[in-house]
């Protein structure tokens, strides 16, 4: 009995030792599950709240005053919206080629602070003034903003009535950047998570925007609002800086402008100021009474037009005054 009970005991010892050891030395690891990238919240960003806190867990050790790392001090606020500006602490961030990847020897921040940073840059604008900048060529593959995004957005969904600033149905205003950005739940990088994108392409006829009896946004034009978030959501802009303004044709030049900046309010049953420019007759008989020319040159008198855009670019304007004086032809 005494041999057994000393064996039960040192069996019971036993356990208990590799229990410890195996407590010691094969710990359990717990990894916490992926953030939902839906849940990243870049509407309301400032930098003491959103930007700040990110910095302060990642780049102040080696970025302060007292050891400013590379001579950059980010604990100065001057000196980092000049970073933000240049592009270069994007460019560390996301660790692009060219760019001295931060933090240093650690993992790229999430894309979730990443984002926030750079939504904060954005609706900052930190560029310096440039009396005289350079224009930046558009690119193909680029999709622009104030080229593209805005005219489309203001043509077809922020008109009177609906999504102007005056109205802002739901508390929505699709007339500038901020506005877009802010009000229409746009998240960049995420058309699914963006309620832009979203009521785009709803199913429920009672919840697409834009809504009946108008019809629904073309698919090419779903698909560049879709690839400008995907892009970035970035509130950027072009020039045409090969303009051809000796073989303007209706077909190449002047359509596809009305289409993207005119087409929203002159069409359906309830068109701008009754005027229609759905086709060539319409819009050849807008230009030969001189209105239409007036109208997106910002005449007195005159309505200007796109209403609540940016005027037309000096190349647009130019193309079409030189078709209109070629006697607007159907070529």
């Amino acid at each position: 009995m005494k041999i057994a009970s000393k064996y039960r005991a040192f069996i019971l010892l036993a356990l208990s030792l590799s229990l410890i050891v195996a407590c010691k030395h094969d710990p359990e690891i717990v990894v916490a599950p992926d953030p939902d990238p839906t849940l990243c919240d870049t509407i309301t960003v400032t930098y003491e709240l959103t930007v700040k806190p990110i910095l302060e867990a990642n780049c102040f050790s080696c970025h302060n005053a007292g050891n400013p790392s590379g001579g950059i001090d980010l604990t100065d606020f001057s000196k980092l919206t000049s970073l933000a500006a240049d592009g270069k602490l994007m460019g560390s961030i996301k660790h692009l080629n060219g760019y001295s990847p931060m933090p240093q020897g650690s993992n790229r921040l999430s894309d979730c602070d990443i984002a926030k940073i750079d939504k904060w840059i954005r609706i900052n604008d930190f560029k310096p003034d440039d009396p005289d900048p350079e224009p930046v060529g558009c690119h193909p593959d680029t999709v622009y903003f104030q080229n593209e995004i805005l005219p489309l957005l203001i043509s077809s969904c922020g008109v009177i009535g609906c999504h102007d600033p005056g109205t802002a149905q739901d508390g929505i205003v699709l007339t500038d950047y901020a506005s877009v950005i802010s009000t229409a739940d746009v998240r960049p990088g995420n058309p699914e998570g963006s309620d832009l994108y979203e009521v785009l392409i709803e199913d429920d006829p009672d919840k697409r925007m834009p809504p009946l009896p108008n019809a629904p946004l073309s698919q090419d034009k779903i698909a560049k609002i879709r690839k400008w978030i995907e892009q970035g959501a970035l509130n950027n802009s072009c020039e045409e800086i090969n303009c051809d303004t000796t073989q303007v044709s209706f077909a190449t030049h002047i359509m596809p402008v009305v289409q993207l900046h005119c087409l929203g309010c002159h069409s359906g049953n309830n068109p701008g100021a009754g005027i229609m420019l759905t086709n060539y007759n319409e819009i050849a008989s807008a230009a030969g009474n001189g209105s239409l020319f007036a109208a997106i040159t910002w005449q007195n008198g005159f309505s200007p037009m796109p209403k609540n855009g940016n005027q037309l670019s000096s190349c647009n304007i130019t193309q079409f005054k030189k078709w209109i004086e070629n006697g607007t032809p159907d070529n």
